[in-house]
C-alpha cells in the first residue's frame, strides 16, 4: 500500500472549493493524523475543517460497490474509463469527493461522489 504524502494531499485539495468561503487553499493538521489514515484538513481562510480518508485499500475491501464505480469513471483528459482511488474526503453533508488517478494517462483529478452524500 503506497500512501500519499501530506504535501501531495494538500496540493490535490486545491482542485476543490471550500463550501463556506469558496477559496481553494487547504492544509492538513499534522496533529490530527491517525495511524488508520484518518486526517483532518482545514480551509486556510475560514478554518472550516473536514475529514480526509487515506486508507483506500481498507475502504475498497469493505465497500463492494467502489471497485465497480471506479471502473466507470471517465478521465477528463484522455476520456478512457478506469481510475485508481488515491484518497477521499467528505467535504460536507452534500459533498464528498474521490481523488483519483487515471490508469491510462496518469491524470489526477477529483470526482464528486454520489455514493457518500447525505441529502
Amino acid at each position: 500500500m503506497r500512501q500519499m504524502t501530506v504535501e501531495q494531499v494538500e496540493s490535490r485539495l486545491s482542485a476543490i472549493r471550500c463550501p463556506i468561503c469558496k477559496t481553494n487553499s487547504f492544509s492538513i493538521d499534522r496533529r490530527s493524523m491517525q495511524p488508520d489514515g484518518e486526517w483532518k484538513a482545514g480551509c486556510m481562510k475560514c478554518r472550516y475543517s473536514f475529514p480526509v480518508h487515506t486508507d483506500m485499500e481498507f475502504y475498497e475491501r469493505t465497500q463492494p460497490d467502489i471497485p465497480y464505480h471506479l471502473k466507470s469513471i471517465p478521465c477528463p483528459k484522455c476520456e478512457t474509463h478506469g481510475v485508481k482511488l488515491d484518497f477521499r474526503i467528505v467535504l460536507s453533508v452534500r459533498e464528498a469527493f474521490y481523488f483519483v488517478t487515471c490508469h491510462s494517462c496518469g491524470h489526477a483529478f477529483p470526482e464528486k461522489s454520489s455514493l457518500e452524500s447525505f441529502e
